[in-house]
């Protein structure tokens, strides 16, 4: 039996204890390509060191052969002086390890760790890069996904972007290959040097389409993702106070989970005690509740291409809100940043009245989806990219 080539997957947080687009696409990417074997290096806060990855939300793939967790490191903005120290924190036993690719999911500290590591082990690299982190601390993120606290002054936030955007321009002058889930970040990333990027989209599982829906005469709205300030939950109540205005009758639910930020936590539990009509679910599977939906609201500040848009389609849900990432007409009902609420809830109102145009969108988007942007359909193509670039090194 041939053996399997080894596999060290760099992440930030994410799979397998949170929820969330990053979580799921990990986990998915692990179970599709069963054909190698993993070692997984974590990088995350020390408040989340000592958690079981047996006892996650997500179950540990067979093919996982080891999973390591290390923190961020404690200064960034000393970054040049520390970064060579943090490095000698991955654990000694990585020497006896060995990898035939490594693979980062972003450019900040795990790309950065995989720049390093891919050199020690003379290994291609490659980047699957699903948000840019100096674009999120430039947008307001509170966190990142390591759980690395971001400050909340404007000079120590442009500081840090640009320390970002160093640590990007590294990753990608030593990536062999570059990929992005977004069609929208490929501009972002060859600004600054990244050459050739492919274009490798999210999905969802077949199991999750489901080709019969049954509605009823009231549509149900809901948001749903982490109670992350980057994805701003506050904003659905305002989209429920216009569709109030309107006199639209609708049911509302928004679907939060944990995201190490709790002062915005605590606003929400706050705000939801005002809004009586909005269910509000807390740290739930959210493909047991995709079901209920007829309309999903998007109201991020940032994104690249959300995950809980496809599995929204999937149920044949119409995701709708202001343009941001991969977030377009393509895939569902939406308006540029400068429309107010007010536009953008009266042509929901006004999508939802005639039912046949209603059913005729959803079934553009939902054969949209099925084509391109099922999980079996993309993940051959990250094997045939494997297995390539292993190929390559070994005639080499």
């Amino acid at each position: 039996m041939c053996e399997k080539s080894k596999i060290l997957l760099i992440i930030e947080g994410t799979y397998p204890w949170y929820r969330g687009g990053v979580s799921e696409w990990v986990f998915q990417y692990l179970q599709h390509l069963d054909e190698f074997d993993f070692h997984i290096l974590q990088v995350a806060t020390d408040e989340f060191q000592g958690l079981d990855p047996e006892e996650a939300l997500y179950p540990l793939t067979e093919n996982i052969k080891s999973f390591t967790r290390i923190s961020p490191p404690h200064d960034l903005y000393e970054w040049d002086k520390i970064k060579f120290n943090w490095l000698n924190e991955v654990p000694k036993s990585f020497g006896s390890l060995s990898f035939d690719l490594v693979h980062i999911a972003n450019t900040g500290f795990a790309g950065w760790l995989g720049v390093q590591i891919s050199k020690q082990f003379e290994v291609p690299l490659i980047l699957t890069e699903h948000a840019i982190y100096w674009k999120e601390v430039e947008k307001g993120a509170v966190a990142l996904e390591c759980g690395y606290q971001i400050p909340d002054t404007k000079s120590l936030k442009t500081e840090m972007a640009e320390i970002f955007k160093s640590i990007a321009e590294e990753v990608y002058s030593n990536t062999d290959e570059i990929i992005s889930v977004s069609r929208v970040n490929i501009k972002e990333q060859q600004k600054l040097g990244a050459q050739f990027p492919k274009y490798i989209p999210n999905g969802v599982s077949k199991d999750l389409i489901s080709k019969a829906k049954v509605r009823s005469e009231i549509p149900t709205i809901g948001w749903i993702g982490r109670c992350a300030e980057m994805k701003n939950p506050k904003k659905f109540f305002e989209v429920v106070d216009a569709f109030e205005e309107l006199n639209f009758e609708a049911e509302f639910f928004i679907m939060l989970s944990d995201a190490n930020e709790p002062e915005l936590e605590l606003k929400i539990r706050s705000l939801s005690k005002e809004y009586p009509k909005v269910e509000v679910i807390w740290n739930k599977d959210a493909k047991k509740y995709l079901s209920r939906l007829d309309f999903l609201c998007i109201t991020s500040h940032n994104e690249s291409q959300p995950l809980v848009m496809f599995e929204a389609l999937s149920n044949k849900a119409i995701p709708f809100g202001w343009q941001v990432g991969d977030l377009t007409n393509e895939f569902g009902f939406v308006k540029d940043q400068e429309s107010d609420i007010r536009e953008l809830v009266s042509g929901v109102c006004s999508l939802w009245s005639d039912q046949n145009e209603f059913e005729n969108f959803v079934e553009e988007k939902f054969n949209y989806l099925n084509e391109y942007h099922i999980w079996q359909k993309i993940f051959p193509k990250y094997k045939d990219l494997f297995e390539e670039l292993t190929q390559n090194k070994q005639v080499a």
